[in-house]
């Protein structure tokens, strides 16, 4: 549950040749607030003929007995440089043609991609397929308004095991699979290190293991500080995915397995807080914790991390395809990539961050299928990052890849180091939007020293506790 890279710009209906996904900013979990606020909507895809990349036997005569036009519900930035809406329009026309009897035409998420998807649907003009956020999924299906996947699965022998499995955990509903992920990450535990002043300081990340601690980290921070030059060790994102990273790797958590029950309030939670706190009001190696709101110094358009003033910084590997692109001009100082750091105790954190892509149940479903097989496949997800539409497929062999090692060792690193992300406990009740908003915009007031540890966490746990009360929605 919470937000990250993902938003819509108006628009109707495009064509096969358009672009189709958006990147997570805008209708990302940093974005949650928005995206979800209405179920949302999803479609995937694996290769028409040839499955590459975990495809079982799927024929185009299974799909299709003539032309068909399937319409996909997409991200909004059809026609940006970046993001996954341009990259799902520029590699699908490549194998959705009319010689191949089916071609996509694009429907833009304008105003989100499940309040789009609720409007088409309630119009009676729903979309074939169509992408959606992994923590809606549960309100979407109990909307009816996505179709299991598992008898597909089954008929066309197609290898659903080449996935991450808390990816496919998350987007399953009542032991019923919705869909397939169309990209995933382990969450912000990718530290991105400013290598310059890092030997300024005498310090020496280790960068190929990420075999290193919180406390070594603060130590660091400490040596690379330097108010007088408007230097600083590390001034963290505070979003709610970079915030529940660092809850889990203090053992704590949003909410219980079940999500019947608030746990930032634990003590394991509460720590992780103070520690965060900490790093302002105690170690001194960041100025301004909320000076750039819950950005941190990642987003800081003055004296963060980008602008050279910051030595270390948490993300996805969101950097990794973004700030070693080549050509690129946002980082002008040599760039350093790893783990976060372990806990003392050895405890690493993650959490998914995945959607999902899926089918309506339309007369068009085996061609809105092919295409959810072909979207979700080994070549797409290795493609994305290169195709700077922002994570990789949540797959092994993806992250394995040569072509994301070459560009950096943290691809399959992360692979090796967590296997597979942890999963999101979602409320049982269908509540996210109401849970992310009764915690994470609460935490500000704790990031200014307005309040303390003990007491925000216990009013978020006493709010949260009451939203998990209500019946489902």
């Amino acid at each position: 549950m919470q937000q990250q890279e993902h938003s819509s710009t108006g628009s109707t209906a495009g064509t096969a040749t358009g672009a189709a996904v958006a990147r997570r900013a805008g209708t990302t979990r940093r974005a949650y607030l928005g995206s979800a606020s209405v179920i949302a909507g999803a479609a995937g895809a694996l290769l028409l003929t040839a499955a590459c990349g975990g495809a079982g036997q799927s024929s185009q005569s299974q799909a299709s007995k003539g032309p068909v036009t399937i319409d996909v519900l997409t991200y909004t930035g059809i026609n940006n440089p970046t993001g996954r809406a341009q990259w799902f329009a520029k590699t699908t026309p490549q194998n959705f043609t009319p010689q191949s009897q089916v071609t996509v035409n694009w429907i833009e998420a304008d105003g989100g991609l499940s309040q789009k998807l609720i409007t088409l649907a309630a119009g009676g003009t729903p979309p074939d397929a169509g992408n959606f956020e992994d923590f809606n999924a549960q309100g979407l299906v109990g909307r009816g308004l996505y179709k299991p996947v598992d008898d597909l699965i089954k008929r066309d022998k197609f290898d659903r095991n080449v996935y991450w499995k808390s990816a496919l955990q998350m987007l399953t509903v009542n032991g019923k699979l919705y869909g397939l992920p169309n990209h995933g990450n382990f969450g912000e535990n990718v530290m991105y290190v400013n290598l310059n002043q890092a030997r300024k300081a005498g310090v020496d990340v280790p960068l190929a293991t990420g075999e290193w601690t919180i406390d070594q980290l603060v130590d660091w921070a400490r040596k690379t500080t330097r108010p007088a030059d408007g230097e600083w060790g590390f001034w963290p994102p505070l979003y709610n995915y970079s915030v529940l990273t660092v809850l889990r790797l203090f053992g704590g958590d949003l909410l219980s397995q079940d999500g019947k029950r608030c746990t930032i309030d634990s003590a394991e939670s509460r720590a992780a807080l103070q520690w965060i706190y900490d790093l302002q009001y105690k170690h001194q190696v960041c100025e301004n914790l909320y000076g750039a709101g819950n950005g941190g110094g990642r987003d800081a358009m003055a004296g963060g991390f980008k602008q050279g003033k910051q030595t270390f910084v948490n993300w996805t590997t969101g950097g990794a395809a973004e700030w070693k692109a080549p050509g690129q001009q946002i980082i002008k100082f040599d760039l350093g990539i790893t783990l976060f750091p372990k806990q003392t105790s050895g405890r690493r954190g993650s959490v998914i961050i995945t959607h999902g892509a899926g089918i309506t149940g339309t007369p068009k479903q085996d061609a809105a299928w092919e295409w959810v097989k072909f979207i979700t496949n080994k070549e797409n997800g290795v493609g994305m990052v290169a195709g700077n539409a922002g994570s990789p497929g949540a797959r092994p062999d993806v992250w394995e890849d040569r072509r994301l090692n070459e560009r950096d060792p943290i691809f399959g690193l992360s692979q090796k180091t967590f296997k597979e992300p942890a999963i999101e406990y979602v409320p049982w009740n269908n509540t996210y939007t109401d849970v992310n908003n009764a915690t994470w915009p609460k935490l500000a007031d704790l990031w200014q020293n307005k309040v303390s540890v003990s007491d925000v966490t216990a009013g978020i746990a006493r709010e949260v506790n009451a939203i998990l009360q209500k019946p489902p929605t």
